[in-house]
C-alpha cells in the first residue's frame, strides 16, 4: 500500500477538508489501510465493468455481499462479513445516512455520480467516522471541489427501457474557490419474465411477466470549496455540500405476493458545512450536518397485501462534530472527536393499517484514533469509542444504553509483503423499525435487545511488479462472535420479515482480492468464504446439535473479470457466482445456486469520447435447482427468497471526459 505523506499546518488543514482527514491513496492494485483495519474500494472511473447503480460499484468488493430485490434499480441491501443490512453503517458526503430511524439504506436511493469512490471498511472502521456497527461502514465519496479541474459526461441505454445520465464538473471559481456539481438521472420499466413456480408443473414450464417494477429518479449535487484565513499565517477552508434527491419506485412484490399497484416516492435533502484550520502540529475541524427524508407509500386500487395502502414517513436528522488530527509526535498520529446526533421519525397519516408509533433518539459520542510507527517496521493502531444513546417513543416507551466499542491492530510490512491483524469489539442498538416495525412488510420487536460482537481478523499482501507480469493478491480471514444479533427473518408467505434476536451467531470467513496484468491481459477476481451459524439453536438431526445456517448469507460469492487491451479497445468476460444460502433460520429452505455470466468492450474512439457495451447474464439463466426432500426443486435464480432476478440485459454507453479518460 502507498501511503499520502504530508507535512505543515497548511497541508494538514487541506488534509482535514478531504472526507474525514482522510488522504487519498495513489492508484495501487489492491488498496487496504492495514494497521487500522481492512479496506476494499470502489471507483467508478476504475470499474471493470459499465457501472447502472452505487449497488453495483460496490457488488465486486470482497466480503461484500448486495442483495437485490429484483432487477436494477430494486430495492438493494448491503451485507459485510456475513451480517445484516441493518449492521452496515452508510456515510455519504461525512453525513450519517443510517441510524435509529433508517437502519437498511436502500443502495438504489443512492445516488452515483462520475468519479464517485466508494470505500468499505470491513468490521472495523475509524472512530472519527462515527458510532460503528457490526459489519463495518461504507463511506460513499461524491465529487471533490478540491479535485482537478474536469468535465465528465456518462450516458447510456438498455433492456427493460433503461435510461441513464451521469454528469460531473469541477471548476475554479476564482479567489481560491472551487465548485463542483453533479446531476444523475435514471429510469426504467423493470418488467420482465421470470419461471413461475406455482403454475409450472413437471415437464411444463410457465413463464409470468414481472409488473410494477419500473422506477424514475434524479439527483443533484453541489459542493462548495473556499479558503480561509486565521491571521496571516494560519489557512484553513470552508467545504459546504448540498445534496436533492426526488425517486419514483414500483413494487412488484414476490413471485407469490405480487403487488401490482403499489408504488414508493421518496425524496432526500442533505446539507453539511465543514470549518477547518491548522492548530499546532495539526489541524481542527469543526462540522455540522442536516438531513431530511420523505417516504410516501400509495396503492391507491388497495391491492397490497402487506399492510397500509397510503402511507407517509419522514426521517429528520441533525448532527456535528468537533476534532482534531495531527501529529503529536514524529512517529505518531492522534485523531480526536467529539460527536453528537438527534433523530426523529413520523409515521404521518397510514391508511389501512395502524401508524407505528413516532421516535426520537439522541446520542452523543467520543472518538479516539491512533497510529504509531516506532523505529522497528511494525505499526501499532488503535480505535475507540464511548456512545451514549437515549430512545423515546410516542407510545410511552423509552431506553438508554452506554457502551464502548474499540479495536486494535498491527501491521509488519516486508520485502513486497505486509502482513495485519486486528481485533475487538463492536455494537448497535435496535432501530425503531426493528423495535416497532412499519406495519407493512416489516414486523418489530419492541423487546429486542442491543446487539454486540466480538471480532478478529488476520491476512496479508503480496505485491509484485515486474516488466511482464505485475500483480498483487490480499488475503485475509475473519472471525466474529456476536451476542443477541439482529435480523430480519422471513415470515409467513407474503414476503414480510420480523425483527429477532438471535442469542449467539458465530460468522467465519475469508476474502480473497487480486489483480494482475501481464501483456495486454488484465484479471480481477474478488471472493468471499463465508460460514455463518445460528450457535442458539439446534436443527433436528439425530446425534450431537448441528447448528443451522443464519439466512440469506451466501457461504460463495465470486466476481471474476478477464480483460483483454488492443490499442484503444478493450474486451472482457466476467462471472458472478453466489451458493449456499438458506432462506429460513432453520436452514430448511434453500436459495437456489446461480452462476452468471456478462460481456463487454469499450472503444476510446476520439478524443476524450469511449463508447461500450455490456451484456450481462449473457446465457440468459432465470431458474436454479437445489436438493429438495422429494427431488431436484426448481425455482426462480434471486439474492432473496421470492424475488427473481431478470434474465439478459445489454447496457449502450458512451463517455466524454475533459481532460480524457486514460485508456484502461
Amino acid at each position: 500500500m502507498q501511503r499520502v505523506v504530508r507535512s505543515g499546518p497548511a497541508a494538514m488543514a487541506v488534509l482535514a477538508v478531504a472526507t474525514g482527514a482522510r488522504a487519498q491513496q495513489t492508484e495501487v492494485l489492491v488498496r487496504g489501510d492495514s494497521a487500522g483495519n481492512w479496506t476494499s474500494r470502489g471507483d467508478e472511473q476504475d470499474s471493470a465493468r459499465e457501472l447502472t447503480d452505487a449497488a453495483s460499484l460496490v457488488e465486486p468488493l470482497p466480503g461484500v455481499y448486495v442483495r437485490r430485490f429484483g432487477g436494477d434499480d430494486s430495492f438493494a441491501t448491503l451485507s459485510i462479513r456475513g451480517t445484516s443490512s441493518s449492521e452496515v453503517a452508510i456515510i455519504l458526503a461525512g453525513v450519517p445516512l443510517t441510524g435509529g430511524a433508517d437502519p437498511s439504506l436502500d443502495l438504489a436511493t443512492l445516488p452515483l455520480w462520475p468519479g464517485a469512490i466508494a470505500q468499505v471498511h470491513r468490521s472495523f472502521a475509524p472512530a472519527a467516522l462515527g458510532p460503528g456497527s457490526l459489519g463495518g461502514t461504507l463511506v460513499i465519496e461524491p465529487p471533490r471541489a478540491t479535485a482537478p479541474a474536469a468535465t465528465d459526461a456518462w450516458a447510456g441505454v438498455g433492456s427493460f427501457g433503461e435510461a441513464r445520465l451521469r454528469v460531473g464538473n469541477v471548476s475554479d471559481i476564482g479567489g481560491g474557490a472551487r465548485v463542483a456539481t453533479a446531476l444523475s438521472a435514471s429510469r426504467s420499466d423493470g418488467d420482465f419474465t421470470y419461471y413461475d413456480p406455482l403454475l409450472s408443473t413437471p415437464g411444463h414450464a410457465v413463464s409470468t411477466t414481472l409488473e410494477n417494477a419500473g422506477h424514475a429518479a434524479a439527483n443533484g449535487l453541489v459542493s462548495l470549496a473556499l479558503p480561509v484565513r486565521w491571521g496571516a499565517a494560519n489557512p484553513g477552508a470552508l467545504t459546504v455540500t448540498l445534496l436533492a434527491q426526488d425517486r419514483r419506485q414500483e413494487l412488484p412484490g414476490t413471485v407469490i405476493g405480487p403487488t401490482p399497484f403499489s408504488n414508493l416516492a421518496s425524496d432526500r435533502q442533505l446539507a453539511s458545512a465543514e470549518l477547518t484550520g491548522a492548530a499546532g502540529p495539526g489541524a481542527w475541524s469543526a462540522r455540522a450536518w442536516g438531513r431530511r427524508d420523505g417516504i410516501h407509500l400509495r396503492d391507491p386500487l388497495e391491492s397490497t397485501i402487506l399492510g397500509p395502502t397510503s402511507a407517509d414517513q419522514t426521517i429528520a436528522a441533525v448532527g456535528g462534530s468537533v476534532g482534531w488530527r495531527g501529529h503529536p509526535a514524529s512517529d505518531a498520529t492522534l485523531e480526536a472527536h467529539v460527536d453528537g446526533s438527534g433523530e426523529r421519525f413520523e409515521p404521518g397519516e397510514y391508511v389501512g393499517a395502524a401508524s407505528p408509533p413516532g421516535a426520537t433518539r439522541a446520542s452523543v459520542g467520543t472518538a479516539l484514533d491512533a497510529e504509531w510507527r516506532p523505529a522497528t517496521r511494525l505499526t501499532f493502531a488503535g480505535s475507540g469509542r464511548i456512545d451514549g444513546w437515549v430512545d423515546a417513543a410516542s407510545d410511552g416507551t423509552s431506553d438508554h444504553e452506554l457502551r464502548p466499542t474499540g479495536h486494535v491492530g498491527i501491521e509488519a510490512p516486508f520485502d513486497g509483503v505486509t502482513l495485519a491483524a486486528h481485533g475487538g469489539a463492536t455494537g448497535r442498538p435496535p432501530s425503531f423499525v426493528e423495535l416497532y416495525g412499519d406495519r407493512g412488510a416489516f414486523i418489530g420487536d419492541p423487546m429486542l435487545r442491543p446487539e454486540s460482537a466480538w471480532t478478529v481478523d488476520a491476512g496479508g499482501r503480496v505485491s509484485r511488479g515486474q516488466d511482464r507480469l505485475r500483480g498483487a493478491i490480499e488475503l485475509v480471514t475473519f472471525a466474529t462472535w456476536a451476542d443477541d444479533l439482529i435480523t430480519f427473518v422471513p415470515t409467513g408467505a407474503y414476503g414480510r420479515s420480523k425483527a429477532a434476536n438471535i442469542g449467539r451467531a458465530r460468522m467465519l470467513g475469508a476474502e480473497i482480492d487480486g489483480r494482475a496484468r501481464t501483456g495486454p491481459l488484465e484479471l480481477r477476481v474478488s471472493y468471499t468464504a463465508l460460514a455463518a451459524e445460528n450457535e442458539s439453536a439446534c436443527t433436528a438431526v439425530v446425534g450431537p446439535c448441528e447448528h443451522p445456517p443464519l439466512p440469506a448469507r451466501p457461504a460463495n460469492d465470486v466476481v471474476a473479470d478477464a480483460i483483454v487491451q488492443h490499442g484503444p479497445v478493450s474486451v472482457r468476460a466476467g462471472v458472478d457466482a453466489v451458493s449456499g444460502m438458506f432462506a429460513d433460520l432453520s436452514g430448511s429452505i434453500p436459495v437456489p445456486p446461480r452462476v452468471l455470466t456478462s460481456v463487454g468492450a469499450r472503444a476510446d474512439v476520439a478524443r476524450g469520447v469511449r463508447l461500450a457495451v455490456d451484456v450481462r447474464n449473457l446465457f440468459d439463466v432465470r431458474t436454479g435447482t437445489y436438493s429438495g426432500a422429494l427431488g431436484p426443486v426448481r425455482e426462480p435464480i434471486g439474492d432473496y427468497y421470492e424475488y427473481p432476478l431478470p434474465g439478459r440485459s445489454v447496457l449502450f454507453t458512451a463517455r466524454f471526459s475533459e481532460p480524457p479518460t486514460e485508456a484502461r
